[in-house]
């Protein structure tokens, strides 16, 4: 690979710009560190090349002449040079893509659900989750989902007002852990009242057998008299 110094890196440059074999890199005369390598094929792309904190060496490519412009590629290098001076990456990170009610649900039922409920609690909130939420808001992102969306899911199933209560618990039970997950900001009341009127959402406690020498004192000296009564023939 050649290096070619001293040329204003401009369309009309980087335009007239070949090699017969090979490749080469020219760089720029005004920014140091920004080039273009171009190719005995005609390929052209737009280049960084600079030292970090520590003097290491870091070379980047920043995209092919045809998908951005020679200013395009100006700009993107004199903020890849100086981040990557200042000892950073040469582009910050893409933010995060935002969740979807699916995404949610999917935490919901694997975090919330299938670890605190049982088997038929499991089955009930599944049901609600594949068949009644995701196909009508699963798609969407959790910023943009209003009242309006919820209220309209819930008309959608008046015929049926059992399953309609309970999916409409399970999804203000979802967008509630969403906030206690930080994948929502904070306040966001979706359901409102309804919801609190509905089921809970939540899973019920798991019923436990209870032994005789486990009842409260009160309860077992009443079963204890009515036991002594009954022997002796009468009722207190």
């Amino acid at each position: 690979m050649a290096r070619q110094d001293g040329i204003r890196i401009t369309r009309r440059t980087v335009g007239a710009l070949g090699v017969e074999t090979g490749d080469a890199v020219f760089w720029d005369r005004d920014l140091r560190g920004f080039g273009v390598r171009v190719h005995a094929s005609g390929r052209k792309a737009y280049v960084v090349q600079t030292r970090g904190l520590g003097g290491r060496l870091k070379r980047v490519t920043l995209g092919r002449d045809g998908a951005m412009t020679a200013e395009e590629a100006r700009k993107s290098a004199a903020q890849a040079i100086d981040r990557i001076r200042q000892g950073m990456e040469p582009f910050p990170e893409p933010p995060a893509p935002e969740p979807t009610v699916a995404d949610l649900a999917a935490r919901y039922m694997e975090k919330h659900v299938e670890a605190n409920c049982k088997p038929s609690t499991v089955q009930a909130f599944r049901g609600a989750v594949e068949h009644h939420i995701l196909p009508t808001l699963g798609g969407m992102k959790l910023s943009e989902v209003d009242r309006s969306h919820v209220s309209d899911l819930h008309v959608r199933m008046q015929d049926m007002p059992a399953q309609a209560n309970l999916t409409f618990a399970v999804l203000a039970k979802m967008f509630r852990l969403a906030e206690a997950w930080e994948m929502i900001p904070p306040g966001r009341d979706l359901c409102g009242a309804t919801a609190r009127r509905s089921a809970s959402g939540s899973c019920p406690r798991r019923s436990t057998a209870v032994s005789g020498g486990s009842l409260p004192r009160r309860r077992r000296d009443g079963c204890a008299r009515r036991r002594r009564s009954r022997r002796s023939g009468s009722w207190r």
